[in-house]
């Protein structure tokens, strides 16, 4: 399932460490294009098994549809299912 809304980046590792926040994997995201060319992201590491289970959950509603129904915009998503 792609959605052409989604503009969180997540990564969990075994279950145990998540990563989720705002920057692209780019080099302005990433603060390494240059020292006037970055952006300002916010994001958070996380071991905590709540917080790590709440980032799995999002990313997996998302994924299987969950927000497409109220979403408004399915008429640009060609993988809706709905």
């Amino acid at each position: 399932m792609l959605c052409p809304r989604v503009h969180f980046k997540s990564v969990v590792v075994d279950g145990e460490k998540a990563y989720t926040g705002s920057a692209n994997l780019t080099g302005a995201g990433m603060g390494t294009k240059s020292e006037t060319r970055r952006n300002f992201e916010s994001g958070i590491l996380t071991s905590d098994p709540a917080m790590v289970n709440g980032i799995m959950n999002q990313f997996d509603q998302v994924w299987a549809g969950g927000y497409c129904e109220p979403c408004g915009r399915k008429q640009y998503c060609t993988d809706c299912p709905l």
